[in-house]
């Protein structure tokens, strides 16, 4: 049977909940490089991007409240810039169907991510905390990975 390999990126913040993510959903044909595994602090992400890319099918990216930031004199929750970084890049690699989103906790995103994929993770989130994958998590994920 082939063999899946999907990028998983996250904050460190969320490391402890990737890795729940990862735990649960990896199976003989699916496989996670995970960014904890395949960047260097201090090298530029950018170039290990581009490694990480020809050695992977698709990305999750674990979407997390991170920072506050003042969006038209609103104090917002918005999430780590390098996993924004990293969707980006990823969605110019690969098609928009090879990139998901996974979001746990509640944070400010523009309108203009409203069409991409989204599986939900979970409302709550706590910095290093790990919460059970869900079923709805576990179908949504399930889903977009049928139509990859």
């Amino acid at each position: 049977m082939p063999v899946t390999t999907l990028f998983m990126g996250s904050s460190s913040a969320a490391k402890s909940q990737a890795k729940k993510f990862v735990e649960t959903m990896e199976s003989p044909t699916l496989k996670f490089l995970t960014w904890w595994d395949c960047i260097t602090p201090g090298q530029l992400l950018l170039d290990e991007l581009e490694s990480i890319y020809t050695k992977v099918d698709g990305a999750v990216l674990l979407f997390s409240p991170e920072s506050e930031s003042k969006i038209r004199n609103d104090k917002k929750q918005i999430p780590n810039l390098n996993v924004l970084f990293e969707f980006g890049y990823f969605l110019g690699a690969f098609e928009r169907k090879n990139i998901a989103m996974l979001k746990y906790g509640d944070f400010y995103l523009p309108s203009d991510f409203g069409g991409y994929q989204w599986i939900h993770g979970s409302k709550g989130f706590r910095r290093g905390g790990v919460q059970v994958v869900s079923e709805r998590t576990k179908s949504e994920f399930g889903r977009w990975l049928a139509n990859f």
